[in-house]
């Protein structure tokens, strides 16, 4: 799998999981919420910007050293 279509799947997956975790929020309003939010969810959805941006650099990377290898191959 490229890295690319790792981050393609990472990102729609997060979008899911954001979606679902919003849906939460009707029927789920107690501390535990709130203490697993600040916890797990919070941290989470504040790293998934730089995690995806960092995926994309690590691609253009991967591209560039594959072009300057002059390798025919896909990694």
């Amino acid at each position: 799998m490229s890295v690319a279509a790792g981050r393609y799947q990472l990102a729609n997956a997060f979008k899911s999981l954001k979606q679902e975790w919003e849906a939460t929020d009707n029927a789920w309003r107690d501390i535990v919420r709130q203490d697993f939010a600040e916890t797990h969810w919070d941290p989470l959805a504040t790293r998934m910007g730089s995690v995806l941006t960092a995926m994309d650099r690590l691609d253009l990377a991967f591209a560039q050293m594959h072009q300057d290898c002059g390798s025919g191959e896909a990694i």
